[in-house]
């Protein structure tokens, strides 16, 4: 039972309107109580390569107004339904954040996912927020002199809804020099809940928010 539950747990994050669950667009699936180690990218307005922007010194001017596009906000609440659970660990709630962050100046994307919390002692009604960062999907890139690597963070806290986004890049400044920026973005979202229904086992309620952009400071 146990393994049966937590293979199906990765393949669901969305909901129609009618409450049947939907796959993500793949490759990008996310999994409870982990977090993507490979890179991943998606298409926003305008992209571009990484190794163009770090090799453009347009993208240092860019960097000091920069925003982070959110994108695929949503986050999938699966509670085990009763008479599933035969006696194995099976965990009785789990809560998965999946976000796409696009830095504009940079023109960078990375994907996040991650376990945003658990039950106290494994008691129902007994949530406690996890918001600390969570690594997202590193871009390891040159710009053909330096090798260099584009590192991303979230953080979410599930009872207020609000996430924080930290990410160092790369960009070359006017004597031709690579410099590494590191911004922070924050801001409580607007997110909606669809009900799941029925995912092997577990009733799944699935939050999304619009996409939006968020403003940058520089750290």
């Amino acid at each position: 039972m146990r393994n049966v539950l937590l293979s199906l747990l990765p393949l669901f994050s969305g909901a129609t309107a009618s409450g049947t669950a939907q796959l993500l667009p793949p490759p990008f699936l996310f999994f409870p109580g982990s977090n993507l180690s490979t890179a991943a990218a998606y298409d926003h307005d305008g992209p571009l390569a990484a190794q163009d922007a770090a090799s453009d010194v347009e993208c240092a001017a860019a960097s000091a107004q920069t925003t982070f596009g959110l994108r695929w906000v949503s986050y999938g609440n699966y509670t085990l339904l009763p008479g599933y659970d035969d006696g194995e660990l099976v965990p009785a709630q789990s809560v998965v954040m999946y976000l796409g962050v696009a830095n504009r100046a940079a023109a960078v994307d990375s994907i996040c996912s991650f376990a945003v919390g658990g039950l106290a002692n494994g008691k129902p009604g007994s949530w406690v927020d996890d918001t600390s960062f969570h690594p997202c999907a590193d871009l390891r890139d040159t710009d053909g002199k330096h090798n260099f690597i584009i590192t991303t963070s979230a953080a979410f806290s599930l009872t207020d809804r609000y996430v924080s986004v930290n990410q160092t890049w790369y960009c070359h400044d006017d004597a031709r020099r690579l410099v590494a920026y590191t911004g922070s973005a924050h801001s409580t979202l607007d997110m909606s809940c669809d009900d799941g229904g029925e995912v092997g086992g577990y009733h799944l309620e699935n939050c999304t928010s619009p996409n939006v952009e968020l403003p940058v400071t520089l750290l």
